[in-house]
């Protein structure tokens, strides 16, 4: 390898357990380790996005009561929990991509309805 090219560790390990094939103990630990940091991993939930979850339905039953409606108007219903407009956009981001929800766009003017 050339001085300048950056190596991940996964790239070490390969290359250690290579150069070790004849020690099969130090193999087999390079190999453990090597599956270890190469395994995939479930994505982490956020705090933020389970309660964003749990407010989606809430959001989803005012606009099948009272139709399409953007976030100013979601934020007047009086919901405690959504009191701004930032949060009622991060809340009907969250109801799209649960598919309670559909993002309608007209020129700046954002509007959400039921999927």
């Amino acid at each position: 390898m050339s001085q300048n090219t950056t190596i991940t560790r996964a790239d070490a390990l390969t290359i250690a357990m290579e150069r070790c094939a004849d020690l099969p103990e130090v193999a087999e630990v390079l190999g453990k380790m090597h599956a270890s940091i190469t395994k995939p991993r479930a994505p982490q939930v956020s705090k933020a996005r389970k309660g964003n979850e749990a407010l989606a339905a809430k959001v989803r039953d005012a606009i099948s009561a009272h139709g399409a409606m953007g976030t100013k108007e979601i934020v007047a219903l009086g919901m405690p929990e959504v009191t701004t407009t930032q949060k009622a956009a991060a809340v009907c981001r969250v109801a799209v991509e649960l598919g309670y929800l559909r993002k309608l766009v007209n020129g700046k003017a954002v509007t959400y309805d039921l999927a």
